[in-house]
């Protein structure tokens, strides 16, 4: 599978070379440098008539796969001579953007950017220069063409119902353990788990699944006594992708687990991380009380979990994890509580456990024709027939069933369903089964295998989610769209549902709009052979374009390069002062920059050095204290983590020269925000402002942010109120306030006498930790009206309801969660005409939760027509809910 994927790059270059004509950047030769870039243009729309039929031909073919990363290497290095162009074509459109400023700012930039004028123009005419070299390259390339005798295919983009999608979609699923309605042949396997989990001793349970032990059992034999905590625990085991975690959630999710015990907790942790103990303990206690202060040391950690299990029945799942590392935490629960434990196949023979069966033929038909045929789309007859060969080649294994199926959804094109039937020859190994699913990959659209393979970056088991992985994408030009007014993060959050519609992404869940996701263990594995010359997991001394740190410790140089686009560390970096100096020496041509719990004090100036740079994140730098001037160099810049730290003193004025920044999220130790610095940023989409405990004024011209769609403040206590400017930003549509001390002093009042002129119309609004919130202000409820989709209420222990103005306001409202808030007593009474109304969470507001009782609450006749409601973690109605 060493696979050479070109197009997406060809597309990329195109579009900067539009780009590059729209801006009509400045060049130092004009006629014979536009001359070339049309050149340039040309010789790259050949390429990519041919380029999906010559990509397929590789997989057969050492002399394309040759030529293509031939072609490969030379469209990379075009990228970075296009990129220098781009960049100094800021100073020209910054001066455009600047025309609000006064006529003092106006002079210095002009004065500035004059300056540097004589040292532009020897820039750009070396880069003309080195343009013509990559065209000639090109060419070269271009010539050998003719001997492979590729055909012209033409590519579209389209969603499921063949249209290019406008709008972002809101996934609302509110927690990844979610039942499954597309389950077979397991009924028997979760009756024969639930019946074991509820017995009340701890006697051998296999006598409890009526199966013999030496087939499908679980056994509390003598031999793993020293295993159990206490005798009751259930092994599930299997090979990768027969549906033990599927099962698992079928369990967990019954209704008679809930009425058993006190307390459920799911727990998924696969892969040996720094830490990893903690993390599962983190994981546990998020579970039960949904908060957690995640900055408590391991030992404080362990007393909460204690505290929260003493006494307490409760039913721990743990998805791939060891069971004993955990076994003194867990004694301190009542006798009767289980646990089952999900292992991969090579743990068959260590203990007897619960083994999962293939699935029938009957059952992977049905499956696949579920996801090859879902919503009743019309196809054509020999493709239902072609479908029911694939299934049967599938084996039973319902990983493989559904990707398949669930990716040829999207083809009516029988030869592409051919090439699948026809190059599935067996499943009985590992190295089978991925290449089946390669055949899967082979027909995903071009923009989708280049953001689906750079998935391999991140560690296996890593949990993704939309921002980062967003930005990712977007530091990298991979995000395209038809629709020029389509925004980057919107075409992001496109991706990832096509992704998620084919089976490739899993397990989502929502917070705010943050919303969590994973990769299987096989796709992932898929992805990161695809990418094998691309990236790596560093442990070797060969060249690639994205380097993962996971083990620091193992790294003691960087191999120098100029082709490495990403560097990210997944664990503190010790020493890490020279070991930063070298990534960014070495690597000039980074677009992504991860170096998050750094322990470095000060970032080298050489930082500025980083002219492609687009994605830098700092978080959890705890002892970073001030920025090096020359980051504001870094005018490309698209994303500036600086979340959690906490002893950075200031964030300066000079990051307003960050004129592309899109997402800013910071700490700092400041009193005051200053003008003219963050309010500048008018390409910013996202702000974060979290753990400025000193802080006392957010920026009054925060209004200049036109642009701006959510801002976040959490923890920090000493702001009271909002400045009025906040009115103006007519883009907001994401509203958080948060406080994990809850000692805030928000009240949320706002001096806004013109109701009227408010121009924000938010979707999602979350109140996290602020006693003194006790009444919707008309501000915000002007916000929200007829737009609010959802919202959050939690650690609100002063507010007594919803507003009090007709409920009506919230007739868009489709989510709510209500959580901490002990005077929240009762819904008001028009809440049935919340029609919009899809999922109601109420959690730790003890007389709210006695009046939504299912039946014999006073507040059922007002919710019941909702689809989904869930009391204290456990779910009492759901459309999917058995």
């Amino acid at each position: 599978m060493d696979e050479q994927l070109v197009f997406p790059i060809v597309e990329i270059l195109l579009r900067k070379l539009q780009s590059l004509h729209k801006q009509n950047v400045p060049l130092g030769q004009l006629d014979v440098d536009n001359i070339e870039l049309e050149k340039l243009e040309t010789t790259l729309s050949s390429f990519k008539a041919v380029l999906l039929d010559a990509e397929k031909q590789q997989l057969h073919n050492n002399d394309v796969r040759g030529w293509l990363k031939k072609l490969k290497d030379a469209c990379y290095d075009a990228e970075d001579a296009l990129d220098e162009l781009e960049i100094e074509a800021l100073p020209n459109r910054q001066l455009k953007m600047e025309q609000s400023r006064s006529i003092t700012r106006k002079v210095c930039d002009f004065i500035s950017c004059s300056s540097k004028s004589f040292a532009s123009l020897r820039f750009t005419i070396n880069s003309s220069k080195q343009i013509k070299k990559i065209r000639e390259r090109l060419a070269g390339i271009e010539d050998e063409l003719s001997k492979f005798g590729f055909k012209d295919r033409v590519h579209h983009r389209h969603d499921i119902n063949g249209n290019v999608p406008k709008e972002r979609e809101i996934i609302t699923h509110s927690s990844f353990v979610v039942a499954s309605d597309d389950v077979f042949e397991r009924d028997g396997d979760k009756e024969n788990i639930i019946k074991a989990l509820m017995q009340n001793d701890d006697s051998d349970l296999s006598g409890n699944l009526g199966v013999r032990p030496e087939e499908n059992n679980i056994n509390s034999s003598k031999e793993n006594d020293d295993l159990d905590v206490h005798g009751n625990n259930i092994y599930i085991s299997g090979p990768s992708g027969i549906g033990k975690t599927t099962l698992a959630k079928l369990v967990y999710n019954d209704k008679r687990i809930d009425e058993t015990f006190d307390i459920k907790m799911w727990v998924c942790c696969r892969q040996m991380y720094f830490e990893l103990e903690k993390e599962i303990i983190i994981d546990m206690i998020y579970s039960v009380i949904g908060r957690i202060e995640n900055t408590l040391k391991i030992d404080q950690l362990q007393r909460v979990l204690q505290d929260i299990l003493k006494g307490k029945k409760y039913l721990l799942v743990l998805d791939e994890f060891d069971l004993t590392k955990l076994k003194s935490l867990l004694s301190v629960g009542a006798k009767e509580s289980k646990t089952i434990a999900i292992e991969s196949f090579e743990y068959y023979n260590e203990r007897k456990t619960y083994r999962l069966n293939w699935l029938s033929k009957e059952s992977s038909l049905s499956l696949f024709m579920r996801y090859a045929f879902k919503q009743g789309k019309e196809k054509n007859p020999r493709l239902r027939e072609i479908g029911d060969e694939i299934a049967i080649k599938c084996a039973g294994r319902p990983l493989v069933v559904k990707i398949l199926g669930s990716i040829l959804y999207f083809s009516t094109d029988e030869e592409d369903w051919i090439y699948v039937r026809d190059n599935i020859n067996s499943l009985e190994t590992i190295s089978e089964t991925l290449f089946v699913l390669k055949l899967g990959y082979d027909l995903l659209p071009p923009y989708l295998k280049q953001c689906f393979v750079c998935c391999s970056v991140f560690p296996q088991y890593h949990g993704f989610n939309n921002i980062t992985l967003i930005q990712f994408w977007m530091a990298h030009g991979l995000l395209q769209s038809d629709d020029k007014n389509e925004e980057p993060e919107s075409i992001g959050m496109r991706y990832i549902n096509e992704l998620r519609c084919r089976c490739l992404f899993q397990d989502f869940e929502q917070n705010f709009d943050f919303i969590t996701f994973k990769m299987h263990e096989l796709v992932h594995r898929l992805a990161g052979i695809i990418a094998k010359n691309e990236r790596i997991i560093m442990d070797s001394r060969k060249q690639y374009r994205h380097i993962s740190v996971k083990y620091v410790d193992d790294v003691k140089t960087f191999l120098g390069s100029k082709m490495t686009r990403s560097i990210l560390f997944f664990e503190m970096i010790s020493s890490s002062h020279s070991l930063i100096i070298s990534c960014i020496s070495m690597h000039p041509n980074l677009r992504v920059l991860d170096l998050r719990n750094s322990d470095t004090e000060v970032l080298p100036e050489s930082i500025g050095n980083l002219k492609h740079l687009r994605y830098l994140n700092l978080t959890k730098t705890i002892k970073i204290k001030r920025l090096p001037k020359s980051i504001f160099n870094l005018t490309s810049l698209e994303t500036l983590l600086l979340g959690g730290c906490k002893e950075l003193e200031e964030l300066p004025r000079d990051i307003r020269h960050l004129v592309n920044l899109r997402m800013l999220v910071f700490s700092s130790k400041q009193r005051r925000l200053l003008e003219n610095g963050i309010g500048c940023l008018t390409s910013l989409r996202r702000l974060g402002i979290s753990s400025c405990y000193h802080l006392e004024n957010l920026f009054e011209d925060i209004g200049c942010l036109q642009s701006l769609r959510t801002l976040i403040i959490g923890d920090c206590p000493k702001i009271v109120c909002l400045p009025p400017s906040v009115k103006d930003l007519s883009s907001l549509e994401n509203l958080m306030f948060s406080d994990r001390e809850t000692n805030a002093k928000w009240f949320l009042k706002m001096d806004m006498p013109v109701l009227q002129s408010i121009k924000p119309h938010l979707r999602m609004l979350c109140i996290d930790g602020l006693p003194e919130f006790n009444e919707f202000p008309q501000w915000l409820l002007q916000c929200s009206a007829n737009t609010l989709q959802w919202l959050a209420i939690k650690n609100c222990p002063n507010l007594e309801g919803l507003p009090s103005e007709p409920l009506q306001i919230l007739k868009s409202l489709e989510v709510l969660e209500i959580s901490k808030c002990p005077k929240f007593s009762s819904f008001p009474e028009d809440m049935q005409g919340l029609t919009a109304m899809r999922e109601l969470k109420v959690r730790d507001c003890p007389d709210l939760s006695k009046r939504c009782k299912w039946d014999t609450g006073e507040d059922w006749p007002k919710i019941n027509h909702i689809p989904r409601i869930e009391l204290d973690g456990k779910v009492i109605k759901s459309s999917d809910y058995n």
